[in-house]
């Protein structure tokens, strides 16, 4: 019955060229196991992407010939034997995590070729061989996260030179072996996070010159040296938080293009002064959660091309060698957090650095709250050198020097820091009760003297005052011309002389004076 219903279509086929005939039979070959109940049970069928997942399998299905996908997550699989995928030729991905595989021989891979994604995160691997990747050369992606690998063999990567993508995280890997991934040279992304390495070769990642994002964090790295990473001319982004780092450093001269850098919740403590020198185009970075207390001004000054930084939950001692950062806040233009506080000295302790330096005058030499004040010597010949406890460095606290002829002690009283805030506050409140209350007076005379009730009442004032302008300038003109009709020449003819004056008759001669009445 079958061959009956098959007659037409190999009677067409058989007019054709040979070479649709070999094509079509080829096709044919694949389709069969899918079409004549190929998909296996449980399991859900798309064309040639096959589903077998959450099935509690044990064991690999059976006749899977022609599958080019192929998802077996979420079962109870524990070991991958050698020749195990012999018959997927076709195949382009393989889904295989969140089994419970614990091993995997050399060749389980083997006849792979075709295969471009490959999954086995959430597994149980401690270890892989050299020769796993070997038959599978067109690999793009590779998940080994959330496994127990303790170390990587050298090889383990040989060939891969097409792999882009590489997780390795949440494993035990406590070193990178030296180029191991000198054959990746096409990878993009490297997660090596969540681990217990605990410190870099230097040629740990030598080859991967297309590499633009490497993660690190959560490891156990007690230093960050730059130089570590010399030939990741393409990287862009480098996460390296949460790791046990004390100090930054870069013992290798050389300018790549880094653009972020993540260095949160470390322990540093120091930063070379020429570290950013090499990354003249960071454009974010993050220092937030460490035990910085200072940052010096060479580093500021190489801090250029940031637009985003990140410096909260620091050690900041907020006295004058916080000035330089203090200074480069207040002109930075870009994204910082609002949560730089003091941590020392003690009087400011809680406030916010900017706040603080401020309020406290702290960059400002004459107004200084460490200032040095000296007390008069007594009868013994000491003189007492005093100033807050948190302005005398460490080594001289409670260090007192006797000497004979011109003793010197340094005593640092304990309650002058907090004397002087007090006095600053109270200084500082009264200035501005003052203030307030003469802007009140002011405001209060002006409201009295004019102050209209609306724009109408206002302009009518102004033309009262303008009225008043012009009858004061009309009576001085009159008076001056009423003076000038006064002062003029006066000649009778008496002559008897200047007696005859003041009986009002006689000769005279009055002319315009500026300052006196009549002359004779």
């Amino acid at each position: 019955m079958d061959f009956l219903l098959l007659a037409p279509f190999l009677n067409w086929l058989l007019k054709k060229p040979p070479g649709w005939i070999l094509c079509t039979l080829g096709v044919w070959v694949n389709l069969m196991p899918l079409v004549h109940g190929g998909c296996p049970r449980m399991c859900r069928c798309e064309a040639r992407l096959l589903y077998c997942e959450s099935l509690n399998f044990t064991e690999m299905p059976q006749n899977l010939s022609g599958v080019m996908g192929l998802s077996l997550r979420y079962n109870s699989l524990s070991e991958l034997h050698d020749g195990q995928f012999v018959g997927l030729m076709q195949l382009t991905w393989l889904y295989l995590d969140h089994n419970h595989i614990s091993s995997v021989e050399g060749n389980a891979f083997q006849r792979l070729r075709r295969v471009k994604e490959l999954t086995l995160s959430s597994n149980r691997l401690t270890q892989l061989p050299n020769t796993t990747f070997r038959t599978m050369p067109n690999l793009r992606s590779v998940d080994l996260s959330y496994n127990l690998l303790q170390s990587l063999e050298p090889d383990l990567f040989h060939g891969l030179r097409k792999l882009t993508t590489l997780h390795l995280r949440s494993n035990a890997l406590q070193f990178v072996p030296v180029r191991i991934f000198q054959d990746c040279r096409s990878l993009k992304f490297l997660d090596l996070g969540y681990n217990q390495l605990k410190s870099l070769a230097r040629n740990s990642f030598a080859g991967l010159f297309k590499l633009t994002e490497l993660h690190l964090e959560h490891n156990d790295l007690v230093k960050v040296n730059l130089a570590h990473f010399p030939r990741l001319l393409s990287l862009h982004s480098l996460c390296l938080r949460r790791n046990k780092a004390t100090i930054v450093v870069n013992t290798l001269d050389f300018i790549w293009r880094l653009e972020k850098l993540d260095l949160s919740g470390n322990e540093i403590e120091y930063i070379e002064p020429h570290v950013f020198e090499a990354v003249p185009k960071l454009d974010m970075l993050q220092l937030d959660s460490n035990r910085l207390t200072h940052i010096d001004p060479r580093i500021l000054a190489s801090w250029k091309s940031l637009t985003s930084i990140s410096l909260s939950g620091n050690i900041w001692d907020c006295s004058s060698n916080v000035c330089a950062l203090a200074s480069w806040l207040s002109h930075f233009q870009g994204r910082s957090d609002n949560s730089l506080l003091c941590a020392t000295p003690e009087y400011a302790q809680g406030e916010d650095v900017l706040d603080a330096v401020f309020a406290f005058h702290l960059c400002e030499e004459s107004t200084s709250p460490t200032r040095v004040s000296l007390t008069a010597a007594n009868n013994s010949g000491k003189m007492v050198l005093s100033r807050p406890t948190n302005a005398i460095p460490s080594d001289v606290q409670d260090m007192e020097v006797e000497r004979t002829t011109g003793v010197l002690t340094v005593t640092p009283p304990n309650e002058l820091s907090e004397n002087t805030a007090q006095i600053y506050k109270v200084v500082t409140g009264t200035m501005a009760l003052i203030f307030s209350f003469l802007i009140v007076v002011l405001v209060l005379y002006v409201s009295w003297k004019c102050f209209p009730a609306s724009l109408r009442q206002l302009r009518q004032c102004f033309v009262t005052q303008r009225r008043k302008q012009k009858q004061k300038q009309t009576m001085h003109q009159m008076a001056a011309m009423s003076a000038q009709e006064y002062y003029v020449d006066y000649k009778p003819n008496h002559i008897e002389g200047a007696l005859v004056i003041i009986n009002e008759y006689g000769s005279c001669s009055c002319h315009q004076q500026p300052a006196r009445e009549c002359e004779v």
